[in-house]
């Protein structure tokens, strides 16, 4: 996808971006402004997310908003104050885009109740409590006719089996039915539900943290290399911008045919 075609796809737009300071949510941030986007971007610590906001006000034009606010998505009073940060700053919301999550390799037979629930929290119920703040004032916008797009960031390990990824798979593959039913039901209202599927991804902690092991994964991917984080950008904007808007509810894979194996 050419990040050409993506310029001003989202001017007026306002967007949200929930682990939006480093990672692919940055790099889906840093589309967003390229494409037009105010944006805001959402993660628990303060120094990176002031660090990225440089970064992307770097990128922007003239009146083109980057805010930033703090939250964890495993506090549900948290995520109400971010909402309310959104209601406060932008005043209508026409893109979320639900990235934060984490994940660890932990073979099955090690796997702690801590690890475990602390997956779910953040993984699944956090990107519940955003996604369901974020349709509840799509649905009642004053013009239903305005581009209202939802984007779950899921993964391709919800697709396959790899061991010590079970407590991270099963998080991202319930996403991924949550997004179905999810888009099924706000489609009646002019909600769009979609999700991203990364593989693997040159993120600057990866390259930083082990290179080799970067290129040895990258090397069994078809396409010959990771994915960049503007090929997640150009995902993310052309799925929420007003150009997809009859699709709805589709799991989007970006991962250069690894998946397909």
């Amino acid at each position: 996808m050419n990040n050409d075609n993506s310029i001003a796809a989202l001017a007026g737009q306002s967007a949200l971006i929930t682990g939006g300071s480093e990672g692919i949510g940055l790099g889906i941030a840093e589309a967003m402004v390229r494409a037009g986007a105010d944006v805001m971007i959402a993660a628990r610590r303060r120094p990176q997310l002031e660090a990225a906001q440089q970064q992307l006000r770097a990128l922007a034009q003239d009146g083109q908003r980057v805010e930033i606010v703090e939250v964890d998505i495993r506090q549900p009073d948290s995520v109400a104050a971010m909402f309310d940060a959104v209601d406060t700053e932008f005043g209508n919301l026409n893109i979320l885009v639900a990235n934060a999550g984490s994940g660890s390799m932990v073979p099955f037979l090690e796997m702690t109740e801590e690890i475990w629930q602390s997956t779910l929290d953040l993984n699944l119920n956090g990107t519940f409590r955003c996604c369901h703040q974020a349709a509840t004032r799509m649905a009642t916008r004053p013009d239903p006719t305005r581009n209202a797009a939802i984007l779950v960031v899921s993964s391709i390990r919800a697709l396959g089996a790899r061991p010590g990824t079970i407590h991270y798979s099963t998080t991202k593959a319930g996403l991924n039915q949550f997004v179905r039913v999810a888009a099924y039901e706000l489609a009646s209202v002019g909600v769009r539900v979609n999700a991203l599927s990364p593989g693997i991804t040159a993120t600057p902690m990866s390259i930083e943290r082990n290179p080799e092991t970067l290129a040895k994964m990258a090397a069994t991917v078809p396409l010959g290399r990771p994915g960049s984080l503007a090929d997640m950008g150009a995902a993310a904007v052309y799925l929420t911008s007003p150009a997809a808007g009859f699709v709805t509810g589709v799991n989007h894979i970006v991962d250069g045919g690894e998946s397909l194996y």
